[in-house]
């Protein structure tokens, strides 16, 4: 092998390197109340599933948000499954759904589901959007839900059938609220919009506090019992 390509392999890989170390210094990880909800779940390859006693039939596709550890959010998949819901969640990549775009459309068809709901918190809630939008023809989808999110300017959801939920948090900084309010017009009128009074961005998982966002004035279990709370009043049993 030539001198020049071994320097260049040397310094490409060097780069790669230093790059996963600084995605990862950057990454939330999942509290210990966390991970151990997460124990009561079934491991799939890449995906944690969390089954119900009692199901209502419904399965939800859950993303979760950049740079957050997927554990992050076993407890509210717990109670979802509590709820009667099949919980599939996704741990992406470095932690970031933009590098598993498909992986809810392969889950479904890996496990012949219908009446799917995805949900995401934040960057994993545009994801989720563009899987609603790819389904939104089809009779496997039933429902999206965003947490702390909403669709980018590609994915057009105004004339969908099936039921929106999205729901935000009085005390998030983390949001970009004047894009989000831009981007109601991608949603469907019958759109439902929930507001947390005392939420924050990072409480609708479990990691600790992100930077930049707002102070809570409410537990997360509270923020976590209002956003079941949301899901149950469009989606009852």
């Amino acid at each position: 092998m030539k001198k020049w390509l071994k320097v260049l392999l040397t310094i490409l890989g060097t780069f790669t390197i230093i790059c996963v170390v600084a995605i990862r210094s950057l990454t939330y990880s999942a509290s210990e109340t966390a991970l151990e909800s997460a124990t009561v779940a079934e491991l799939q390859e890449d995906t944690l599933i969390f089954h119900p006693q009692n199901t209502n039939g419904k399965n939800i596709i859950f993303y979760q948000g950049g740079f957050v550890e997927s554990e992050a959010y076993a407890p509210l998949a717990s109670a979802l499954a509590n709820e009667g819901f099949t919980v599939y969640l996704i741990d992406t990549p470095l932690n970031l759904a933009v590098l598993a775009t498909n992986r809810g459309l392969d889950i479904i068809k890996e496990n012949d589901l219908t009446h799917v709901i995805f949900i995401g918190h934040s960057l994993g809630g545009v994801i989720a959007a563009r899987n609603a939008a790819t389904l939104s023809e089809d009779t496997e989808i039933a429902g999206l839900i965003l947490l702390a999110s909403y669709p980018d300017e590609s994915i057009n959801l105004a004339d969908a059938q099936f039921p929106v939920l999205s729901i935000t948090a009085s005390n998030d900084k983390v949001l970009n609220w004047e894009a989000f309010a831009s981007a109601k017009a991608l949603l469907p009128p019958h759109t439902s919009f929930v507001e947390i009074l005392g939420g924050n961005h990072s409480g609708f998982g479990d990691y600790g506090f992100q930077s930049g966002d707002g102070e809570a004035t409410l537990t997360n279990e509270d923020q976590r019992a209002q956003v079941i709370s949301a899901i149950q009043s469009v989606w009852p049993e």
